[in-house]
């Protein structure tokens, strides 16, 4: 069971105590290498972190340091009901030797918090990495800060550095078995690390399905489809340009009948009468809607 972890946390009082605080366990912006799921770091990058290497800065930390401010900045201007606060604890799993660096938290009446988590995206790899989801990887690193902190939810807050700073909120919910699952693969991680040797990747695909809820489906593996929307992008703009000579045509024929209810030309019977609708109550209803649009934009400097 995951909610009768003992948890602990501390002030983060400078950067060289936030590192040592971290030194020998899985922290959450990694948690993800032990499933083969994070985007940077190998299984074993990870194990010589947890040696105690590699603990230098590097470009990544830095983008992040650095934005990770303004992305709070965008989710407020997009949620201002959120009243986000910079959080300045770590926390940690000591029985698990796990830990967490949240990045903003949004405080509940209960005493709980909301945990959100602030990522930046170049434009190009944000279409060939997401396709529309969250991956993986950053979920994993969510659902480790929700366990850690206890939070009655996540968010992951990205923002693409695109022209128009696109931003996407996903919620990260807790999910007992999905954490359960993280918790037994750190112990199964520990049990060969601690051994000497290499852990094998941890199985991920009840975690991903855990956070599946259907309503996203990847269409890649059908290779008729990027044909068919381009011929739907070129029918959609020829049928634009239909549209807008035949309003103009139209409109002349209005403009020339005039008051008239019938008009005469050669070859062509014309009549434009009045219509009496009678008033009726459209009732609620929900439909879907298709859109399909390209996923580059012109400009994603």
């Amino acid at each position: 069971m995951t909610d009768n972890l003992r948890r602990e946390s501390i002030e983060i009082t400078s950067r060289g105590q936030w590192l040592a605080a971290r030194q020998g366990l899985i922290t959450a912006s990694i948690g993800a290498a032990l499933f083969d799921r994070h985007p940077y770091i190998t299984r074993a990058e990870l194990a010589g972190i947890l040696r105690g290497e590699n603990q230098g800065d590097n470009p990544a930390m830095r983008r992040g340091r650095i934005l990770e401010s303004a992305v709070a900045a965008a989710v407020m201007e997009e949620r201002p009901d959120w009243l986000l606060r910079k959080a300045t604890t770590f926390h940690t799993l000591p029985d698990h030797r796990v830990g967490a660096t949240p990045d903003y938290l949004i405080d509940q009446p209960d005493g709980r918090v909301v945990n959100v988590q602030c990522k930046t995206v170049n434009p190009s790899v944000f279409d060939r990495q997401w396709h529309g989801a969250m991956p993986l990887g950053y979920s994993i690193q969510v659902v480790i800060e929700n366990l850690c902190l206890d939070s009655a939810t996540g968010y992951l807050a990205v923002l693409v550095t695109n022209s128009g700073f696109d931003l996407h909120i996903r919620e990260v919910p807790r999910h007992a078995a999905a954490e359960q699952r993280i918790l037994d693969a750190v112990a199964a991680w520990w049990d060969e690390h601690d051994a000497g040797r290499l852990p094998a990747a941890a199985p991920s695909e009840a975690i991903a399905a855990a956070y599946d809820d259907g309503s996203h489906i990847d269409l890649s593996q059908w290779n008729d489809l990027p044909g068919m929307l381009e011929d739907r992008a070129a029918l959609k703009a020829t049928a634009g340009e239909c549209d807008k000579r035949l309003k103009a045509i139209d409109d002349t024929i209005r403009e020339r009948i005039g008051a008239a209810r019938t008009a005469w030309l050669p070859g062509w019977l014309i009549r434009y009468p009045t219509i009496e609708a009678k008033a009726y109550t459209v009732p609620a209803r929900s439909y879907r809607r298709l859109d399909v649009r390209p996923a580059k934009e012109e400009d994603t400097a």
